[in-house]
């Protein structure tokens, strides 16, 4: 074990100058942390309880072990220091005060990891947004299994504070009553707002991946037709270009120029077959047009053959006596 330092006196506390955790009483001494933190636990009895928690998120991950060392406590803290530093503002006269202000601690680190978690989202979105394959699918994966993390942390949490409130404590708890109701209070908030931001960034994700779903099919369909007139070009053009090489490259190009025109046509021509069909839907009598009366053949603009059509109906007509 680690040296401790003398950090505060809680209530009651005795301190002779020089003196360690054997020699003092209702004490708080802090050092580092040696063995990692495996869980996130309570455990223990009367006589020496344990707390383990984490905190922060990223690559370096902060870890906190309070243990119970007769009437004095023991804080080991990873380097960030950040509890330490959430505890000097706190009036620390008991123990179960102590615990209590650890667990106030790891839950307001919690809900900003997980309010957090809809910005990221979008960077994450907007960085795959130039991507057109499915390579961005795996950070997707990723951003959500790291997500769905932040609820077991929730549902270790929960078991911590249903053991405290259940009585398995009752010694350490002793004059931190009214702080377990306040740290039970902002737990239920982050639950409530876990659940909120895990169903919007999920939904959110889910339509996402399907866009890019969309798009890796129809660039498949496209590079399907490319493949297609590269075989045409091997069969029709391979032996003219044996026996003549100029006709053979030049329909060589010829295919290939068709090839990729259509693949361009393929890519933009969507709408013009949209437009298409609603002309086609018009003259079926399709009715739906507008709020207040159905769409009819006349609403439609002609084609160039309809107009020639009716101009050529309408001089016949005029010559006849």
């Amino acid at each position: 074990m680690g040296e401790l330092t003398f950090l505060r006196k809680m209530n009651r506390g005795r301190h002779p100058e020089g003196a360690g955790p054997d020699g003092s009483e209702y004490c708080i001494f802090y050092g580092p942390i040696e063995e990692p933190v495996a869980r996130q636990r309570i455990f223990g009895d009367e006589d020496s309880l344990t707390l383990e928690l984490t905190y922060g998120g990223g690559d370096l991950p902060g870890e906190l072990r309070l243990r119970q060392m007769g009437s004095n406590l023991a804080i080991e803290e990873s380097g960030q220091g950040l509890f330490r530093e959430f505890l000097e503002e706190k009036p620390a006269k008991y123990l179960g005060q102590v615990l209590m202000y650890a667990l106030q601690f790891k839950i307001a680190d919690l809900s900003a990891l997980v309010e957090r978690g809809v910005e990221d989202m979008k960077l994450l979105e907007n960085g795959l947004d130039s991507h057109i394959d499915n390579s961005g699918t795996y950070q997707i994966l990723d951003f959500r299994r790291k997500y769905t993390g932040y609820g077991d942390q929730i549902i270790s949490v929960k078991e911590i504070i249903t053991r405290i409130d259940k009585g398995y404590f009752p010694m350490q708890m002793q004059n931190s009553y009214v702080l377990q109701g306040q740290v039970a209070l902002e737990f239920q908030f982050l639950e409530e707002r876990y659940e909120l931001i895990k169903n919007t960034v999920v939904k959110d994700l889910d339509t996402y991946t399907s866009i890019v779903n969309n798009n890796i099919n129809r660039n498949a369909r496209l590079l399907s037709i490319v493949s297609l007139g590269a075989v045409a070009l091997n069969l029709m053009f391979g032996g003219v270009l044996a026996m003549n090489p100029v006709l053979g490259i030049a329909g060589g190009v010829l295919v290939g120029g068709l090839t990729v025109g259509a693949a361009v046509s393929y890519k933009a021509g969507g709408i013009q077959n949209a437009i298409r069909m609603g002309r086609k839907g018009g003259r079926l009598g399709l009715k739906g047009h507008g709020p207040h009366r159905p769409l009819e053949a006349k609403d439609l603009p002609e084609t160039p053959e309809e107009a020639q059509a009716e101009r050529k109906d309408e001089q016949d007509a005029a010559a006849r006596p």
